[in-house]
């Protein structure tokens, strides 16, 4: 199983780096979240990566679904899905090589971080423990919406209504963790956590902020 599933990962991944549009998504990414980002950064003089982190949910509302939209619906407007399930592999393992290719994409970003958590060390004390623990979280949020991205995939042969889907459905759990959601309806993040515990707990990490 892990041999078929790790074979299918590195074939979804390879996919993605011979995309030429997808380039073109993460750097309009990377650009509107630094400069927005230093836009603030400076104003505040904190050697901090918070406000990088607040930012980051509602940018990844755009970059995942782009990445996921086509998981299963380019296959199957293709026609090609049902030919891959011909071969001697599970829907499980299908779905775990997307998730894993998709999800190794979309961290890469992730990372462009660490020059700025550098440079910032050259001028103040920066913990990086935090910023690991950061970028792991990015990681694990992005795994959220990575696996919500291709639930939509699945449900359409059409990538643009999969991504108006995936963009409308992850915005509203984003939602639900913010401070807006939380303080005007307190019992909605407790049913929220009884019901998706591990997406809840992703979207609230980065929606809060300490007094």
């Amino acid at each position: 199983m892990i041999k078929k599933v790790l074979s299918l990962t590195k074939k979804e991944f390879n996919g993605y780096l011979n995309n030429p549009s997808l380039y073109i998504v993460v750097a309009v990414f990377l650009v509107i979240w630094e400069f927005l980002f230093f836009r603030s950064s400076l104003l505040v003089g904190e050697a901090s990566l918070r406000g990088l982190y607040d930012l980051m949910p509602w940018l990844m509302l755009i970059l995942v679904p782009a990445v996921t939209m086509g998981v299963i619906a380019k296959e199957r407007e293709d026609g090609t899905l049902e030919l891959i399930l011909t071969h001697p592999i599970r829907e499980l393992h299908l779905i775990l090589g997307k998730f894993f290719g998709a999800l190794l994409f979309v961290s890469i970003p992730l990372f462009f971080v660490l020059p700025i958590a550098y440079s910032f060390s050259q001028y103040a004390s920066m913990d990086f423990g935090i910023v690991a623990g950061q970028i792991i979280g990015g990681i694990l949020f992005a795994a959220c919406l990575v696996a919500l991205g291709i639930f939509a995939s699945s449900l359409f042969s059409s990538q643009i209504t999969s991504l108006i889907t995936s963009v409308a459905l992850s915005f509203v759990f984003i939602l639900i963790g913010t401070e807006l959601i939380t303080a005007v309806f307190p019992v909605c993040p407790f049913y929220c956590n009884k019901l998706f515990p591990t997406f809840y707990i992703c979207t609230y990490y980065f929606n809060s902020r300490n007094p």
